[in-house]
C-alpha cells in the first residue's frame, strides 16, 4: 500500500536516517518506537508526505486516503468541534459531484477502454461512499464526538475557549470520521481521559484502516499493534511483534549477536596465531597468506548496542512532617454556572501515594492547583504542619524561560543547600557537557519535561503534586520515574491517565465523579474492570433508575461513611496537634538544658529552670498519652500512625 525506499534524510549536519525502507501493507497494524528525538514524528511526517528528503523514494497509489494527527498543528479557532468533524464529509460531497460527472460521460462515451476506466472511477467511487457512510452523517458526528469527550453544548462551543488538547480531540474526530486506508497517529492517548483512551482503544480495534501508531502508553501499544518498528540511531528494526514481545526479541537477538561476535573473535584470533606460525615458513607462506584473505574477507558481526543511557531519578529523603499532610474541609468550586466541587473532603496522611483519576472536567487539575494555592476556593484546605509542597504542573513545560540555558534554569531552582549538586543533577537527567549550555527554546517537549522534573528535585520537599509528569517521556524515561515515585519516602498526589504508570504505584485512588471525590482502595486496573462490568449492567436501564427512589438502605450507609470519616478527620487533628506542641515542649526543653548547663547560672535561676524541665516532662508525657490514644483509634479506621 506505502512503500518506502532507501530514504536518506540530514537535518543540517546532523544525520538523521539513512538509507532506511518501510513497507506497509494493508492490514498493518505498526507501533512505531524509540527514544525521545530518534525521529520518529519525523518519520511520520515523512510517511504523510509533509517532510521533504534528501535521497530515496516514497510510493504510495494515488487513490489511497490518508489520516495524519501530528502532535502539534493549527487549528481554525472560529469552528466549533461539530463544524471540525463535519469536514471529514467534504470528500463525500466531491465523490457525489465526481460520480454524477462518471455517469454523464458513461451514457455518452463509445471507446471501450474509457467505458472500463468510468467503470472501474464508478465503483472506486461508490466504494468510497459506502465507506464513509453518507447515509448518515449526523449521527456519525454525534457518536464520535461523544465517544472522544465532547458533551452536550461542547460540542457547539468555537474552539478558542477550548485548551489545545480539546482542540486535538475534534481533529482526531474529524480523522476517524474521514475513514482513510492509512491512520497515521503521533500520540493520539496526550490529551486524553481514561474514558477516552479506553474507548478510542476499542474503535480502533476494529477500525478498518492500517495503523502507524507512536505511543508512550505501553498498554495502548500492546493491544492494538501486532507489529513494531523502532527508530534507532538513523536505522528502522522492524519485528512483526507488539511492544512486549518486541522487548523480548530484541533482547534475545541481542544476545545471540553477542554469543556469535564472541565464538567469531575466538576465530580470529586461532586464525591469527596459525598465520604468525607458518607465514614465515617457505613452504607454509601460502597457506598463510590465504589465511589472512580469509580474514580480510570476514564479515565482522556488530552487536547492536542497548540503548542504556537512562534517566536517574533519585527523590532526595523527604523532610520530616506531621502525620497529616493535606485537610481539604467542605471545598466548593465553580466556574460560572459549572459546579466542579461541592462540599469535597479529602484527607491526605503522611507517606501516602495517591493518584487522581476521572474523565476531564471533573476537576483533577483544579484541585490540585487548589492545594498548591494557586487557585481560589471556597471551604479550607489545610496543610499540615511542617510540610512543603512541590508542585509539577500540566504546563510545567511551557513555564521554563525559553531564553535561559539548561544550567541557568536549573540554578535559578535549586535551593542554596543543593547548588553544588546542579550539575551531577543535570547529568542524571540525561543533559551532558554541552547540553547544559543549550537555551530552553532548542529543547524537544522530552527534554524540557526531564528539565522541569529535575528543577523541582534541586529542593526539598515532602508533598508532592504531579500533574500529568509523564507527558512527552519516552518508555524508559516512565519507567525510571514509576520506579522513583515507588521508593519515594515522602507523600505525593499524581494525576495521570497512564494506565501502565499507574498500576502497582499508588496505595489509594481518589475518583473525581458527580462533584465529589471518591475513595477507591484499589489497583486501576481493578477500577477500570469494575468500572466497565457497571456499564454492562447499567445498559439499557437508565430510564428505569430515573423513576426508582433512592433506597433509605443507601442514605444511612451514606449518612454512615460521612460519621466516619468526620471521626477520622478529628483524630488525624489530634494526633498532628499532639505532635506540635510535643515538638514545642522538646525545642524548650533543649534550651533549658543548655542554659542550666551554662557555668555562672545562680541558684535561683537554676533552680527555676530544673522546675520548669520537670513540668515540660509532665507535659509531654500526657501529650504522647494522647497522641498514642488517638492515634490506636485510627489504625481501627485502617490509617498507619506508627
Amino acid at each position: 500500500m506505502l512503500t518506502l525506499t532507501n530514504v536518506t534524510l540530514h537535518f543540517g549536519e546532523r544525520p538523521m536516517f539513512d538509507e532506511v525502507s518501510l513497507f506497509i501493507g494493508t492490514e498493518d497494524r505498526i507501533g512505531l518506537v524509540g527514544r525521545n528525538g530518534a525521529g520518529k514524528s519525523t518519520l511520520l511526517k515523512i510517511l504523510a508526505g509533509e517532510q521533504r528528503f534528501d535521497t530515496g523514494n516514497l510510493g504510495r497509489p494515488r487513490e489511497l486516503t490518508l489520516g495524519y494527527l501530528p502532535q502539534e498543528m493549527t487549528h481554525d479557532l472560529e469552528l466549533t468541534p461539530r463544524q471540525v468533524a463535519e469536514k471529514a464529509f467534504q470528500e463525500a460531497q466531491k465523490l457525489k459531484e465526481s460520480l454524477e460527472r462518471i455517469e454523464k460521460d458513461l451514457e455518452t462515451t463509445t471507446d471501450n477502454d474509457e467505458l472500463m476506466e468510468l467503470a472501474e472511477m464508478c465503483a472506486h467511487a461508490h466504494e468510497r461512499l459506502n465507506a464513509l457512510g453518507a447515509a448518515d452523517h449526523d449521527g456519525q458526528i454525534e457518536t464520535i464526538l461523544k465517544g472522544i469527550g465532547f458533551v452536550g453544548s461542547d460540542m457547539d462551543r468555537p474552539l478558542k475557549e477550548m485548551s489545545g488538547g480539546w482542540r486535538m480531540r475534534a481533529e482526531l474526530a474529524r480523522i476517524l470520521l474521514v475513514r482513510p486506508d492509512l491512520l497515521l497517529l503521533d500520540e493520539p492517548t496526550n490529551h486524553l481521559d481514561l474514558p477516552a483512551i479506553q474507548w478510542l482503544e476499542d474503535l480502533l480495534k476494529t477500525y478498518p484502516a492500517a495503523i502507524v501508531l507512536i505511543s508512550h502508553d505501553k498498554t495502548f501499544l500492546d493491544r492494538l499493534t501486532k507489529r513494531t518498528v523502532e527508530v534507532y540511531q538513523g536505522k528502522l528494526i522492524d519485528r512483526k511483534v507488539s511492544w512486549s514481545k518486541f522487548v523480548e526479541v530484541r533482547k534475545e537477538e541481542r544476545e545471540r549477536q553477542a554469543k556469535a561476535a564472541l565464538e567469531q573473535q575466538r576465530y580470529i584470533e586461532e586464525t591469527q596465531v596459525l598465520i604468525n606460525k607458518f607465514r614465515a615458513k617457505k613452504d607454509k607462506a601460502a597457506f598463510a597468506q590465504s589465511l589472512i584473505t580469509k580474514l580480510e574477507k570476514l564479515e565482522r558481526i556488530e552487536v547492536e548496542d542497548e540503548d542504556l543511557r537512562k534517566m536517574i531519578v533519585r527523590f532526595p529523603p523527604a523532610p520530616l512532617s506531621g502525620k497529616l499532610v493535606c485537610e481539604v474541609m467542605g471545598v466548593s468550586k465553580s466556574y460560572g454556572s459549572k459546579e466542579i466541587f461541592r462540599d469535597a473532603e479529602l484527607i491526605i496522611a503522611k507517606g501516602e501515594h495517591l493518584a487522581l483519576v476521572g474523565a476531564n472536567g471533573t476537576g483533577k487539575s483544579t484541585l490540585v492547583r487548589m492545594i498548591s494555592g494557586k487557585e481560589p476556593h471556597t471551604g479550607e484546605i489545610k496543610l499540615g504542619h511542617n510540610v512543603v509542597l512541590g508542585h509539577y504542573a500540566q504546563d510545567a513545560t511551557d513555564t521554563l524561560d525559553p531564553k535561559k540555558t539548561v544550567m541557568e534554569t536549573a540554578e535559578y531552582a535549586a535551593s542554596e543547600d543543593n547548588m553544588k549538586r546542579v550539575r551531577s543533577m543535570l547529568g542524571a537527567f540525561l543533559f551532558s557537557k554541552d547540553d547544559v549550555d543549550k537555551p530552553v527554546r532548542v529543547l524537544s517537549g522530552g527534554e524540557r519535561a526531564r528539565l522541569a522534573l529535575c528543577c523541582m528535585l534541586l529542593r526539598p520537599l515532602n508533598f508532592l503534586l504531579l500533574d500529568e509528569p509523564t507527558h512527552h517521556l519516552d518508555i524508559q524515561s516512565k519507567d525510571v520515574l514509576k520506579e522513583a515515585l515507588k521508593n519515594y519516602d515522602g507523600t505525593f498526589l499524581l494525576v495521570s491517565h497512564d494506565r501502565d504508570f499507574l498500576h502497582g504505584l499508588t496505595t489509594r485512588l481518589l475518583e473525581l465523579d458527580d462533584h465529589r471525590i471518591r475513595d477507591q482502595h484499589m489497583d486501576i486496573l481493578e477500577l477500570i474492570e469494575k468500572r466497565k462490568a457497571l456499564q454492562a449492567s447499567d445498559m439499557g436501564q437508565s430510564s428505569k433508575r430515573e423513576t426508582v427512589k433512592a433506597d433509605p438502605k443507601d442514605k444511612a450507609e451514606y449518612h454512615e461513611r460521612k460519621d466516619r470519616e468526620k471521626e477520622r478527620r478529628r483524630l488525624m487533628n489530634q494526633v498532628e496537634r499532639a505532635e506540635e506542641q510535643m515538638a514545642k515542649l522538646e525545642a524548650e526543653e533543649k534550651e533549658l538544658q543548655a542554659s542550666v548547663m551554662k557555668s555562672g547560672t545562680d541558684a535561683a535561676a537554676l533552680q527555676k529552670g530544673y522546675d520548669r524541665m520537670s513540668e515540660i516532662a509532665k507535659r509531654i508525657a500526657e501529650h504522647m498519652k494522647e497522641w498514642e490514644s488517638a492515634g490506636a483509634r485510627l489504625q481501627e479506621f485502617g490509617d498507619e500512625i506508627a
